[in-house]
């Protein structure tokens, strides 16, 4: 006998050969600027949640978070954090791949305006 009843419930019908078919829902990706936003006050909260009682006695003794205190301060550092790692793991995603490499476009000039010998005789900027 089985002692997790789930197990059960999924091995059954492939026992039976029975074919279930469940539609998927393909889940819908959050635009980036939204997930920035989520992250930017994910610990400091909205405005609502600073302006009510509890969010008042919060800022005064901060007892939100154990044991460094859900202070102000200390919210928005968090927030800063989770932010930080948010923009590198976006940087990452949007430039993991190597860099695509092309051939310089041809030049019709062959020097910088720096080597010209006239331009340094008069004191042109370095």
């Amino acid at each position: 006998m089985l002692k997790n009843p789930t197990k059960a419930l999924l091995i059954a019908p492939a026992l039976l050969g029975i074919l279930m078919i469940v539609p998927v829902k393909a889940q819908e990706r959050e635009p980036i600027n939204d997930t920035f936003n989520r992250a930017a006050n994910n610990s400091s909260g909205t405005f609502f949640d600073l302006t009510n009682i509890s969010g008042q006695a919060n800022m005064i003794f901060g007892w939100r978070s154990w044991p460094e205190g859900s202070f102000p301060e200390n919210q928005i550092s968090q927030d800063a954090k989770t932010t930080g790692i948010l923009l590198q793991d976006v940087m990452l995603q949007q430039t993991g791949t190597p860099p695509v490499r092309t051939r310089d476009l041809n030049s019709p000039f062959n020097t910088s305006i720096k080597e010209n010998p006239s331009f340094l005789r008069s004191g042109g900027s370095n």
